[in-house]
Parts: structure tokens; sequence; C-alpha cells
């Protein structure tokens, strides 16, 4: 074959496959919740069993922070389909700096899941349409003092303190994240002693739930009428779980879900045809963690089955005006997730966050 005919067919060959790859990265358009859903799914199946429970449960709270940051920084570009190269050290820096309704355990559990996070999304881009990523060398004591700098400011955050003011005023952010410092041979550790002491009787500040300030219900409920609901929950909790996707109605959430039967029985005289946003958004504050123990199981993500169980109930005729209560539940779903996360975390000894709080030498 002469030369000049075989250079015809390889440019011919190139164009073919050059049109193949942009015909192929035609995106479609942007949706959220696959987009995450998706690379939620990934981590599950990839490190659901490489981490401990707790530190899996840290790390997937955090996937989804990261994952919500990295759109939100580069929603025009998302938004229009274009393939978007993330910063990935900037966008893990500004979500760690914006977890500010975190107990301080979360990010010490965290630091050992870091750079295989931050490994999984550089993988993840390298085969997605979507997304690429750029990003530094790992460095473990920069994310330790980023950490500790994290720490010291959500100490500010839970008493109220405006951080930004009192960074341009003085040097206390500053001093107490060196407070928190151990140094160890080249390493950063953590001071846990110190940190532990110093958060001791400071309550972590979540944002609260906008309606929770419902009163209990009159006449109060009879011992049969609070058992006769009990009684319902045990019919009812069952058949919401069959109708659900297999899996995902865990028996944390059932238990969860059982935990509002009771409880809004109980202390606010409402059976299930009586409830309400303001007295679901109520007792979420004020009591859900006295009738409930949740456990380190599939945390992120469910308080968004009370929405959907409230939908159920509609759907079986066993409450009114569903829809419009659950378009009352705003923030209702992170709230719930955050505060079961952070009431385990509260609930660990020291010596088990040192343990879980270990970075394994690669």
């Amino acid at each position: 074959m002469k030369q000049g005919k075989a250079s015809q067919i390889k440019k011919i060959k190139h164009q073919r496959t050059k049109h193949r790859f942009t015909e192929k990265k035609k995106l479609s358009d942007f949706n959220f919740d696959e987009f995450v859903g998706f690379l939620r799914a990934r981590y599950f199946l990839t490190r659901h069993d490489k981490f401990a429970p707790e530190t899996y449960e840290v790390a997937s709270f955090f996937l989804d922070d990261v994952l919500a940051s990295m759109v939100q920084q580069n929603f025009s570009k998302f938004t229009s389909n274009e393939r978007v190269i993330v910063n990935l050290n900037e966008v893990m820096q500004a979500t760690l700096v914006n977890s500010a309704d975190r107990d301080w355990r979360y990010f010490i559990l965290l630091l050992p899941a870091l750079y295989d996070l931050q490994k999984f999304l550089a993988q993840e881009g390298s085969v997605n349409d979507r997304f690429g990523v750029a990003s530094a060398n790992f460095d473990i004591n920069f994310w330790r003092m980023i950490i500790r700098t994290v720490i010291a400011l959500n100490y500010f955050r839970f008493q109220g303190k405006d951080v930004t003011e009192l960074m341009n005023s003085s040097n206390a952010i500053d001093e107490l994240q060196f407070k928190f410092l151990k140094v160890n041979g080249d390493d950063d550790d953590f001071d846990l002693n110190t940190i532990d002491e110093v958060f001791r009787g400071v309550t972590v500040k979540m944002a609260p739930l906008k309606l929770a300030d419902a009163e209990a219900l009159a006449p109060v409920l009879t011992a049969d009428e609070v058992d006769s609901e009990i009684q319902y929950a045990e019919k009812r909790l069952p058949q919401f779980q069959e109708s659900s996707i297999k899996g995902v109605v865990s028996e944390n959430v059932l238990k969860m879900l059982s935990a509002y039967h009771l409880g809004l029985a109980q202390k606010y005289q409402a059976v299930h045809s009586q409830w309400t946003a303001p007295l679901i958004e109520t007792f979420t504050t004020h009591d859900l963690m006295n009738y409930w123990t949740p456990q380190w199981d599939n945390l992120d993500g469910i308080g968004g089955e009370v929405s959907k169980y409230v939908t159920f109930l509609g759907k079986k005729k066993a409450l009114t005006n569903s829809q419009d209560l659950v378009s009352k539940l705003d923030g209702l779903s992170h709230y719930i997730d955050v505060l079961a996360l952070n009431t385990l975390l509260a609930n660990l000894k020291l010596s088990q966050v040192q343990e879980l709080g270990q970075v394994e030498e690669s």
C-alpha cells in the first residue's frame, strides 16, 4: 500500500474516533440527585467494608457535603453540561470549614478516610464524563492543621460568636488550634484530652427547625389509646418497609419511625392522624433522642424517611393533607441525620475516638 493511501486511511480513522468521542461527550441535562446518587452508590459498593462502621458513616456524610460543594462552586459549568475540572483540595477545605454543625469527634474519625476519599473521587473523575479532579499531593499534617482549625472555629461558633470578627480582632482561634496540637516526631497529632476538656459542657449548635414550637394537644390520651397507636405502628411500618426499595428501610429506620408514633402519643397526645409539621419538628428537636437510639447504619439520609413515611400514610388515607405537611418539613432530613450522628459521636469513649482516629501508615 502506498504511503499516501495509508496516511489517508489513518486520517479517516482518526476523524471517526474523534467524532465518536465528541458524540459520547454530549451530556444530558444535569441532574444533581442522579449525579450524587451514582457517586454515593459507588462509594458504598467500594468502601462500605473497608472502614469501621463509624468511620464509614462519617466519611459518607463528608462525601455528600463535598459533592454539594463541588457542584455549588462550579454550578454554571455543571448546569451548562460542560466537563468540570475540580480543585479537590479547595473543595475539601471549604467543606470542612462549612461543617459547622458537627461534634468535634466527627473530624477526628474523618481523618483516616480523607486520603482514600480523595483517591476515590480522582478515580471516579478519570472515567466520569461530568468531572475530573486536579489535586495536590496529600499531606497528612496539612489536613491535621485544617481540622484543628475547624474544631477551634466550631468551639466559638457553638457559643454564638462571630468567627469572622473574631479572626479580625484576635488570635483566639489560632491559639486554640495550637492548643489542640501534640507534636509526635515528624507528625502532628491531636491532643484529644485537651480537646475533650475544652468541649466539655459545650453543646453543638445546629440550625433550628423553624416550626419547632408546638404544644401538646388536648385531651390527654388514655393508656389504651397510646397502646392502640403502638399497635397501629406495628401494623403499618412493615407495610412501609415492603413498599420501599429493598434494603433502604432498615431496622434503624423502623425504630426511628416507631419512636415518632410512641413519642408523639405519649408526650404530645397526638395519634398519627393528628400529626402536623410543628408537632413533628418539635418532637424531633426536643424528644427524638429520648425515644430512639440510633445505630451506626446508613445514617446519612435516614431523616428523609420521615417525609416518605408521612407520604405513605397519606396514600393509606391515614393522614390528611400529607403533601402539605411534607412541604413544610424543610430541613428536617438534614437535622435528623446530623442529630443522630452527633449523638452517636458524643457517646464514644475517648479511647474509641483515639483508636478510630488512627491513620494507618501507607
